[in-house]
């Protein structure tokens, strides 16, 4: 584990919080006996999500325990992860088109993307652990930020576009800031500036979208 990021499992803790004050109006706190139960669809994308973060915080502690065994075991048990969460996002994405509201298909697509782009790319690199650690970091917002999402929206009473502009700004302050510490320490930033890149595409095609530019 580089020097820089020894503490990043407990950095990533930070998230269980996240996700339960953000999932905690709309789903936590009406669990099991909600006003309008959601669907099994919706069950089943929050639990493969809820897994999924459990793993970003599990696997650089394992790193850094020099549990390495585990670590791998866990990386294998992620190829059933990306399957399943995909296939959590069909019936959401359906769902949503039936809105007919093109930000918010936009937002489900590029979500979807996301995933398979930095998964892949983490996953390509697994031998060369600098860019694998990086693209799975960027990864991790992708999964943490819906949880955030909710905290602006039934928290701090955002509307979408609000919220969608805070959680592009706060992502790309974050890979800015990792990419000034990794300049500075002579380290490969190339996937903060691909997470970056991407999530600056996503919201100037949501805002085109919102303006009904396109």
């Amino acid at each position: 584990m580089e020097k820089g990021y020894k503490n990043l499992g407990m950095l990533l803790l930070t998230l269980v919080p996240i996700t339960i004050i953000g999932f905690l109006k709309t789903y936590l706190s009406q669990f099991p006996n909600f006003e309008k139960d959601p669907g099994i669809t919706i069950h089943f994308h929050f639990v493969v999500s809820a897994i999924w973060i459990i793993l970003f915080i599990v696997q650089p502690m394992l790193i850094k325990a020099k549990k390495y065994y585990y670590h791998r075991l866990l990386g294998k048990f992620s190829y059933v992860l990306f399957i399943l969460i995909l296939i959590s996002f069909i019936p959401i994405f359906f769902k949503q088109i039936q809105y007919n509201y093109l930000p918010l298909t936009i937002l489900t697509t590029s979500d979807i993307i996301s995933v398979i782009l930095f998964y892949v790319l983490a996953i390509y690199y697994k031998q060369k652990v600098q860019l694998h650690m990086r693209y799975m970091i960027v990864l991790t917002l992708v999964f943490i930020f819906p949880a955030i999402g909710r905290i602006f929206i039934h928290w701090l009473d955002f509307s979408f576009m609000q919220n969608m502009s805070a959680g592009f700004v706060l992502k790309s302050i974050l890979l800015l800031g990792l990419i000034i510490k990794d300049k500075r320490n002579s380290k490969n930033y190339i996937p903060y500036v691909i997470g970056i890149l991407f999530f600056t595409i996503r919201q100037a095609t949501i805002l085109l979208a919102f303006y009904k530019i396109i």
